[in-house]
């Protein structure tokens, strides 16, 4: 066996080695140093707070310290931090056990605390958010805002959960009508109950006056405020936020009461008209205009949706009043229906009479807005008859622009010294003639300087002419409906050129036809 031998020097090299070696070992195997195997940096705001074996829970460890933090000082902390883990295998870097860095945490974290979070009541009405300290200021706000209508604090505000449906923590908010202290509670003093008619009448006068003094007596007026409620649902729920963030309880009734833009969507209805929409609803027209592209103000159709920006505050009060007042009023006139006739055709029979009434209303106001009124009770001082009046079942026939195409080149009326008694369309020989409306043909046929022309009777008395064709469709006595071709324009009779002369006729009286069927 061949021997080696060592300098005294490379001895000691080789000893230092192997304990350097040992220890490195040790210290890899109880997860103190990292010699390569994966382990992980925890930062907190881009900040290193140090390194950890992969394993580590650092979610845990965060919740631990924010836990013990918050239990150290007393309250609930607000803090603002981001937090970062990134798998590393940089060698030689010190590794921090669980405990370690938690505590590690913690004084990183004492330095992002921004405030101790205090207790609060948040009140949520759709968007609107406001926090204050307790349960009292909270109704001391609703309260508020209710004072302005309800000024002698008939109704107060209560907290409420609700039995079922409800989230839980949340509370509604509701208005309920005040108890009545011991000053405003009557008394009725009832005598002991005699027996006879004397005894009789007392008793029933003492039951009429407990009924009156509570309520349950229906045959009388209702006057003052019956029924007071939020309109807006509002939710009140327990939170934690920092000192700067509770309200104030009277800058917080100005806010939520402060009209607010809003958009609403309105469908127009039948007779609407943009000016009476936009003053309904406390707005302009130029304002509806502009919020939805409209051409002009009167371009729009029934079935339209239209956006109205309508001032309202966050939090309305929906009040029902009882009110009395004095009135002249007409009763309902009887009508006799005539199968025969027209809409539009009626004939009173007898004039009706005007009374005079006392009237008890319940009516609703929403924000100070009349929404709806119902009478409860009357008092009929003179009596009004009702007026007896016929009238008709038929609807009216409609008129349409008796061509397609064609160029509007003269209106109604008087015309180089003449009467004009129709509208001209341009057009070219051959285009289609339609009926207005239906009718009966009375005339089809060459007539001076209407050249050939249709003339269509109508079932409400109405007529109509159709000039210068160069070829007639119907014949006399022939029944057509409404769009039916009658003939083909031209440039028959005193003509200019081609065209079509269109006459519409109201009680034998030529009238004007855009009027009745516009261009």
């Amino acid at each position: 066996m061949q021997k080696i031998n060592f300098t005294k020097k490379e001895l000691v090299q080789a000893i230092v080695t192997s304990v350097g070696a040992a220890v490195l070992g040790l210290l890899a195997l109880s997860q103190k140093v990292g010699i390569g195997q994966a382990y992980q940096s925890v930062s907190i705001n881009n900040q290193i707070v140090g390194y950890t074996v992969k394993y580590t829970d650092v979610r845990s460890a965060l919740m631990q310290a924010r836990r013990e933090l918050s239990l150290e000082s007393g309250e609930r902390l607000c803090m603002n931090f981001e937090w970062d883990t990134q798998n590393l295998h940089k060698p030689f870097e010190t590794l921090l056990s669980a405990e370690e860095l938690k505590e590690e945490l913690k004084e990183i974290l004492k330095e992002e605390i921004l405030c101790e979070k205090e207790r609060a009541y948040t009140v949520a009405i759709g968007e609107y958010r406001a926090n204050f300290a307790s349960v009292e200021d909270v109704k001391s706000f609703l309260n508020k805002v209710k004072a302005n209508v309800d000024g002698e604090s008939r109704y107060m505000a209560e907290l409420y959960r609700e039995e079922s449906g409800h989230i839980q923590g949340i509370l509604q908010a509701r208005l309920t009508e005040a108890a009545p202290t011991e000053a405003e509670v009557v008394p009725v003093m009832r005598e002991p109950v005699r027996s006879g008619v004397i005894g009789g009448v007392n008793y029933a006068l003492n039951e009429a006056m407990e009924k009156s003094l509570s309520g349950e007596e229906t045959g009388g007026y209702k006057t003052g405020i019956l029924d007071m409620e939020f309109v807006e649902r509002v939710e009140v729920y327990e939170n934690y936020v920092s000192a700067e963030e509770l309200s104030d309880v009277d800058e917080e009734v100005i806010e939520v009461t402060k009209e607010k833009e809003s958009n609403k969507i309105y469908v127009v209805e039948s007779g609407d008209c943009l000016s009476v929409i936009a003053l309904d609803r406390s707005t302009t027209v130029a304002s509806i205009v502009a919020l939805n592209n409209l051409k002009d103000a009167d371009s729009i159709r029934e079935g339209q949706e239209l956006i109205i920006a309508v001032p309202e505050p966050d939090l309305k009060l929906r009040v029902t009043m009882g009110e009395v007042y004095e009135e002249d009023y007409n009763e309902e006139p009887i009508i006799i229906e005539n199968d025969s006739w027209y809409t539009t055709d009626q004939r009173v029979h007898e004039e009706g009479s005007v009374g005079h009434r006392e009237r008890n209303d319940v009516v609703v106001y929403e924000n100070g807005m009349e929404v709806s009124r119902n009478l409860l009770y009357e008092n009929v001082m003179t009596a009004s008859t009702a007026a007896v009046i016929e009238r008709g079942t038929l609807i009216p026939p409609t008129y349409i622009r008796p061509l397609s195409g064609g160029r509007f080149t003269s209106g109604f009326g008087m015309r180089w010294g003449l009467m004009h008694k129709g509208v001209d369309w341009g057009c070219p020989v051959g285009t289609t003639v339609y009926a207005s409306s239906g009718g009966t043909v009375i005339q089809a046929s060459y007539n001076g300087g209407y050249g050939n022309n249709v003339v269509i009777s109508h079932p409400d008395g109405r007529m109509t002419r159709y000039a210068h064709n160069s070829k007639l469709l119907v014949s006399v006595g022939q029944r057509v409906e409404q769009g039916e071709p009658v003939a083909l324009s031209g440039n028959t009779g005193r003509s200019t050129g081609p065209h079509l002369h269109f006459e519409l006729y109201i009680n034998g009286v030529a009238v004007d036809p855009l009027k009745y069927i516009g261009r």
